[in-house]
């Protein structure tokens, strides 16, 4: 005589199987984009050191900046990174406001970026350490390694856009931008408009 069978242990193990085959089926598209989020930082830092490394580009740098430039554009959502650090202040402005405020913000942020790159020999090293993804953004992790051998962890965060992926936020030393500008610029609209602080942005940018 065969023993019962327990309906509910059946059950179980049956909505078992069914929700690990659904988390692999979700997986594995994760691990390709994670894959590809890495590989897009890699391609990216290889482009930058061969603008770095490149003799004549020194004595050029208007043209080494403009270089840089072609080489970080295409990767990085400079608009998403300005409208993300102005946080809730975002909604309250017009549409030539935002504009504008793009604008002048996508250029600093850009600016800010090709400048710190512009220090760099051309000696260091990115180490590309893994990836995580938390919902829609994939983490990837990097370390600086620069000429005196100092290891400076710096992570991107990039998210599937409609031109492909596109670095939306980066942190160095677990300091992200996007936090960073979106804590200074609260603390200056407690107390003063938004004009004032877009005329002091205005004020910031200079030619590249």
């Amino acid at each position: 005589m065969r023993a019962p069978v327990d309906r509910s242990v059946s059950r179980r193990a049956f909505m078992t199987a069914i929700v690990a085959a659904v988390a692999l089926t979700s997986a594995a598209p994760a691990r390709a984009a994670a894959a590809d989020a890495e590989e897009l930082i890699r391609h990216t830092v290889d482009a930058v050191f061969v603008v770095l490394r490149d003799a004549e580009l020194a004595k050029d740098r208007p043209r080494r900046m403009q270089r840089l430039r072609d080489v970080i554009d295409p990767v990085f959502d400079w608009t998403l990174m300005a409208q993300s650090s102005l946080g809730p202040h975002w909604r309250k402005l017009s549409d030539a406001e935002r504009a504008e405020f793009v604008r002048v913000f996508r250029e600093l942020l850009a600016q800010r970026y090709m400048q710190d790159i512009d220090r760099f020999r051309g000696s260091e090293q990115v180490l590309v350490r893994g990836s995580d993804t938390v919902e829609d953004t994939i983490r990837v992790n990097t370390v600086l390694v620069t000429s005196s051998r100092e290891r400076i962890p710096i992570d991107y965060f990039l998210q599937a856009e409609a031109r492909g992926l596109q670095v939306v936020d980066f942190a160095v030393e677990n300091v992200s931008l996007v936090n960073h500008y979106r804590a200074t610029f609260s603390r200056f609209l407690v107390n003063r408009p938004f004009g004032e602080l877009l005329r002091q942005l205005q004020q910031k940018l200079k030619p590249a």
